[in-house]
């Protein structure tokens, strides 16, 4: 196995925790979740704009409606992304995207017709009761847990669709310009559609905040923003070079372990979300992180052999 092929995803999962954890932090200070969402899809939009500099053979614009259908769904997972990060914490809700490789499995077996394996179904198993123990709250309605699950899981189906179909498209176009027609297309509708969205501000529910926190919310904006279009880079282009979203995403599942280890650490220092959780509640989550994890290493060791 190439090194670009296991340091990328790994190194994007370690990004996109930190990310999302300074996103949260905009979140409760008051930023709406459409300004949060046009931001971040606007920086990674220009990050994988600078593809156009690496030089491409045999380009042509046969194929350039790949490209544009990822776009397409990658702007629709990451609306369903910040929706679940402002429904509830990210020890519930990055573990639960790890799912995406799953669905990428799925995904994968429903169109090229490949029968799926045995170890992948005990995976499935080892993965519903991952997000059980991740779900499960004991002292509490559990209304915004609930909410979290939904649009994580919704957002993992989207993002696994369009993973496979990079993995489909890039041999047609080339790497380096599907990268920056997909997001280019993604920042387009980002900017048509979210301005709109900001206007009514209805869409997503934040902290009112705002108006206490001066400066620190824009901060926490922007380092999250450039965060995640690094990691986002990093991730996509370990599936464009290397061909194998499968693969990627199994390690990039390592996030889970990452957000919930993180938040542990730092809830002492949280002011909202994760630090009014308990040791047993975020153990619990680990523990279903960790499930998580292990089912997706169960694929791998399949795919391996």
């Amino acid at each position: 196995m190439s090194p670009g092929a296991w340091s990328l995803p790994i190194g994007a999962a370690l990004g996109y925790s930190l990310g999302v954890l300074a996103i949260q932090r905009a979140l409760a200070s008051g930023v709406s979740g459409a300004r949060v969402n046009l931001f971040c899809n606007t920086v990674m939009a220009l990050v994988f704009q600078l593809f156009w500099l690496v030089p491409c053979r045999d380009f042509t614009l046969q194929g350039i409606g790949w490209p544009l259908l990822c776009g397409g769904f990658f702007f629709l997972g990451q609306i369903l992304t910040f929706r679940a990060i402002a429904a509830g914490d990210v020890s519930v809700s990055t573990p639960l995207l790890g799912t995406k490789v799953i669905f990428v499995a799925l995904f994968t077996v429903l169109i090229a017709r490949t029968p799926l394996p045995g170890t992948w179904w005990w995976a499935c198993l080892m993965v519903s009761a991952g997000i059980a123990l991740i779900s499960y709250e004991r002292d509490s309605s559990g209304r915004g847990v609930g909410e979290s699950v939904l649009w994580s899981l919704a957002a993992a189906a989207v993002f696994a669709l369009t993973d496979l179909l990079v993995q489909l498209g890039v041999p047609r176009v080339g790497y380096p310009r599907f990268a920056p027609i997909m997001f280019g297309s993604m920042g387009i509708l980002s900017l048509v559609h979210l301005p709109r969205v900001l206007r009514q501000e209805e869409i997503f529910r934040f902290s009112p905040a705002a108006s206490r926190t001066g400066g620190r919310a824009e901060s926490w904006l922007l380092t999250g923003a450039l965060v995640l279009a690094i990691q986002a880079l990093a991730m996509y282009s370990a599936i464009g070079f290397y061909g194998s979203a499968t693969l990627t995403n199994i390690l990039y599942g390592s996030r889970c372990l990452w957000t919930v280890a993180l938040s542990w650490v730092l809830a002492s220092a949280m002011t909202q979300g994760e630090g009014k959780h308990s040791h047993r509640a975020m153990g619990r989550r680990l523990l279903g992180a960790i499930l998580l994890v292990a089912s997706m290493v169960l694929v791998l060791g399949h795919s391996g052999r």
